[in-house]
């Protein structure tokens, strides 16, 4: 980013400045940017994030509030090695080649899967609603582009499996704590989501 701001600014400001910046001034705007500049947390990181929470929720018997950050590429990357996991029944002819998950505004989300069935290439797209109930991430399926045959139902129920290890992910807590989900907020890019952990009396 940091480099293509450079360019960009070679392209359209200044060519020949006719006063030399004072010194020092560039490297604390570098230093400013890298720190507004930051990596999105990885799937990895926030569920570590998580873990840590709950040991500490554990360790001292008080409730903590952690919000987790889950970008739609790290959405993606998640949803490809699930669906790779999926044992599709023998009475399904479906193929998956690959899916594509499309975070949109007001808690929706679009899912594309790509694949083969009865022999013909097909495109399947699932769109669903994410909202919290009783505590508990909630995954309602709204529309699928093939209707209610076979196909649709299977995926249906897969992606519904799907989004909600996305948002409710096993997290190793050995039933000592209790998790509470407050939030949660789909935008175009991300996914943040807001849970309590509280000790299990």
């Amino acid at each position: 980013m940091l480099i293509l701001a450079g360019v960009g600014y070679s392209l359209l400001g200044n060519p020949f400045p006719t006063e030399s910046p004072p010194q020092g001034t560039a490297s604390t705007e570098q230093a400013s940017l890298s720190e507004d500049i930051q990596p999105a947390p990885s799937f990895e990181q926030e569920i570590e994030k998580l873990q840590a929470a709950i040991a500490d929720v554990t360790a001292t018997g008080e409730s903590r509030e952690v919000t987790l950050v889950l970008t739609e590429t790290e959405a993606n990357n998640q949803a490809a090695r699930l669906l790779a996991q999926v044992e599709i029944p023998e009475d399904i002819p479906l193929e998956i080649e690959s899916v594509h998950i499309d975070f949109r505004e007001d808690n929706n989300i679009v899912t594309e899967i790509r694949g083969v069935a009865y022999g013909f290439e097909v495109t399947i797209k699932v769109k669903a609603k994410v909202s919290i109930e009783e505590g508990k991430p909630v995954v309602e399926v709204t529309n699928a582009s093939l209707g209610k045959n076979e196909i649709a139902v299977f995926i249906t129920q897969a992606m519904d499996n799907l989004l909600s290890q996305l948002t409710g992910t096993e997290t190793g807590d050995n039933g000592k704590v209790d998790l509470e989900f407050t939030d949660i907020s789909v935008q175009e890019s991300k996914v943040t989501i807001t849970v309590i952990i509280r000790p299990r009396a």
